[in-house]
């Protein structure tokens, strides 16, 4: 079963968010610091509710932190009413943002629908393979033909699915190097290979990020 988990300082609230997702056959767990929830087996866990203002490790930072090796859904939660918070949070990888005090109708169908995304990008998922025993490619069993760069580049975004990597970490795994300001060899390369999955699968896998890099949406 698909565990939510609750990541609040304010056990009464996190208890009742528990509680009203168990109605709904939602099991969760409680975590009353980011550190605690990254410390944590989050191998079941499906998706995570994650408030901003944590003592110690903020919600900012334990977002950062959980972008950084996986791609499961974030609801992001604030007391706070600036756009800045929500704008840096949805920046730093997290899916949704309420602000407090919300409708638990709300939440839990925001629940849903993140959920329903999730399971809808690991079934494309499961459609897309590689091989790296031959550096081959597949789209639905069907070889994708790719260049040597241009293999190396999907086998990177592979392994991070729903992370947004900067041209700079791409270019470092491929290159070894950072790119310098008027360099768009990363770019032409991210573009070709988007092209290609895009003849494959009829969808656009590859989508860039304003200001962050690109992701591999699956």
């Amino acid at each position: 079963m698909t565990v939510i988990a609750i990541v609040d300082d304010d056990p009464e609230l996190g208890s009742l968010i528990g509680d009203y997702l168990k109605t709904n056959g939602y099991e969760s767990s409680l975590f009353i610091s980011g550190e605690a929830f990254l410390d944590s087996d989050r191998a079941a866990i499906g998706l995570v509710v994650l408030d901003v203002g944590l003592p110690g490790m903020d919600g900012f930072s334990v977002c950062q932190k959980l972008r950084e090796k996986s791609s499961v859904p974030i609801i992001m939660l604030t007391a706070a009413s600036d756009d800045v918070d929500r704008i840096l949070g949805l920046e730093l990888g997290a899916d949704d943002y309420m602000g407090k005090p919300f409708n638990p109708r709300e939440l839990l169908a925001r629940i849903k629908a993140l959920l329903r995304r999730a399971e809808h990008n690991a079934q494309e998922a499961r459609q897309l393979t590689i091989k790296q025993s031959d550096r081959r490619s597949f789209w639905q069993g069907q070889a994708i033909d790719l260049t040597g760069a241009e293999f190396d580049l999907l086998q990177l975004f592979y392994k991070r699915p729903g992370s947004v990597l900067s041209r700079d970490e791409i270019s470092l795994a491929l290159k070894g190097h950072g790119v310098s300001p008027f360099d768009r060899s990363i770019d032409t390369l991210v573009s070709r290979l988007r092209k290609k999955l895009k003849s494959a699968s009829s969808s656009d896998l590859i989508r860039s990020v304003r200001g962050k890099g690109y992701v591999l949406s699956i």
